[in-house]
């Protein structure tokens, strides 16, 4: 029987190549996308994700899923979101509302309604794609890091990290729920002079997500599976 995999975020990216490759591997795979009227996915608004559940449960209609891969996330390079106004001594509100919204919140939230609406199958793979900037233990440890930056968009990485913990501890006997840094990308947010490929790191990913077990569940890893410090 094919698996089932669920992307939230499936239109850009990581989220539209990993797609496209369990889709070439026999795989069922549903994308949901931001854009409206895009063939073969289905349209969900990060801008107010609640209005969306009538519509995202119409299309489901009596799906289980083995993986739901949250990879939907925005960065202080999106065009919605000033890098100015994320940074100490100009922070302003509603850039952080924006990416709490979409980089916490609302992947919380479609977890909730996928468990609460009973889409998701006995020990079923829930893989939360987070960032190494959500490490509260590795801050100020890594060559790159330097004083200020983007904090509103730590503190969303940090935010979702602690969901995902608090959610694998809840849901033990139920899912294994993982947060996974998939690496400096070049996607149009990671830019070109970005560590990896989109294929490559698809390509790691998705290794990496094949030998998730049980026991796994509440691990923050990197896209080779090695565990990051909270």
């Amino acid at each position: 029987m094919k698996k089932s995999v669920l992307i939230i975020g499936g239109d850009s990216g990581l989220g539209k190549s990993i797609s496209s490759k369990l889709i070439k591997q026999n795989m069922d795979v549903i994308s949901t996308t931001r854009k409206k009227n895009v063939k073969n996915k289905i349209s969900l608004d990060f801008k107010n994700v609640v209005s969306n559940f009538p519509k995202l449960k119409r299309n489901l209609k009596d799906k289980k899923f083995d993986y739901v891969l949250f990879t939907a996330a925005i960065t202080t390079n999106n065009k919605e979101v000033k890098n100015k106004n994320c940074t100490f001594g100009n922070l302003q509100l509603n850039d952080f509302v924006k990416l709490m919204e979409v980089n916490c919140f609302s992947n919380l939230k479609i977890f909730e309604f996928l468990n609460k609406l009973k889409f998701l199958k006995k020990n079923s793979v829930i893989i939360f794609f987070s960032s190494l900037a959500g490490s509260i233990t590795n801050r100020g440890k890594l060559k790159h890091n330097k004083p200020f930056g983007n904090l509103f968009y730590r503190l969303s990485k940090a935010s979702l990290n602690c969901g995902v913990k608090n959610l694998s501890y809840d849901f033990k006997k139920e899912y294994t729920i993982i947060s996974l840094h998939p690496g400096y990308v070049k996607t149009i947010s990671g830019g070109k002079n970005a560590d990896f490929t989109v294929s490559y790191a698809t390509d790691k990913i998705l290794s990496t997500i094949k030998k998730i077990k049980k026991s796994d569940s509440g691990n923050f890893i990197d896209l080779n599976g090695k565990k990051i410090k909270w």
